[in-house]
């Protein structure tokens, strides 16, 4: 939130239930907590937004699936709304990158996988959702390697429109969606993207990337992703 305070809310008790430990993130939007359920003496996430961003939580309440953190619960406080859910101890492909860790094949091709399952989800929705903003800070590994998708500040219901106004990170959003046009090809693009950043960690040459890999990739396409990337692949996009 630019320009915003940053206001310590640690030992505020939301619901009468929630009580913020400390703050473990802060990202474009609002920030994210560690809260202790009073009532079930275990840890929740609690990612704070302003309240004109709550269409956020109404997305995520609308959302199951074993990849993504289940939302537990919602509350308002002055000018701010509250998502509190499941929390995942771990850290982001991002951290890991930083830290000079380097994925192995089976690790890559693992996030892949996982990734062209949770958009498939999205897209498999009626109406679909378009989740818009897939890099590495944005999927988290715990220490048993099990993968998680977060952040929904960019996602929007339904791509059979253009918008005027969409969300994105640059060196990962598609081209078009920089220019508010959105497809369900402009999601699956950003898997290569995103895996390419881990392959690069490893310093596999661009050729093989994108030519071995790449074709690797698109076979691993669930159907409905591999129809949508079909213009990308042609160059027709």
């Amino acid at each position: 939130m630019k320009g915003a305070i940053n206001i310590d809310l640690t030992g505020i008790i939301l619901k009468g239930r929630y009580c913020i430990v400390e703050q473990i993130g802060r990202g474009g939007e609002g920030s994210m907590y560690l809260a202790r359920d009073l009532e079930l003496g275990i840890f929740r996430a609690v990612k704070e937004l302003p309240a004109s961003s709550r269409r956020e939580a109404g997305l995520l309440r609308l959302l199951e699936h074993p990849c993504l953190p289940k939302m537990i619960d919602y509350a308002e406080r002055g000018n701010f709304c509250y998502i509190i859910m499941e929390y995942i101890h771990g850290r982001s492909l991002e951290e890991y990158m930083r830290e000079g860790y380097v994925f192995s094949i089976e690790e890559i091709l693992c996030i892949g996988d996982v990734t062209l399952q949770v958009l498939e989800y999205f897209h498999s929705r009626k109406p679909a959702v378009f989740y818009g903003d897939l890099k590495p800070a944005n999927i988290m590994m715990t220490d048993q390697k099990r993968l998680y998708l977060v952040d929904f500040g960019s996602a929007v219901f339904s791509y059979s429109a253009s918008y005027k106004e969409t969300k994105g990170t640059r060196g990962y959003a598609a081209p078009e969606q920089l220019q508010g046009k959105i497809s369900a090809a402009s999601d699956f693009l950003c898997t290569w993207k995103n895996n390419g950043s881990a392959l690069w960690q490893k310093k596999i040459p661009v050729f093989f990337e994108m030519s071995c890999f790449g074709e690797i990739y698109f076979q691993m396409l669930p159907y409905r992703a591999g129809e949508a990337l079909a213009g990308y692949r042609g160059g027709k996009k």
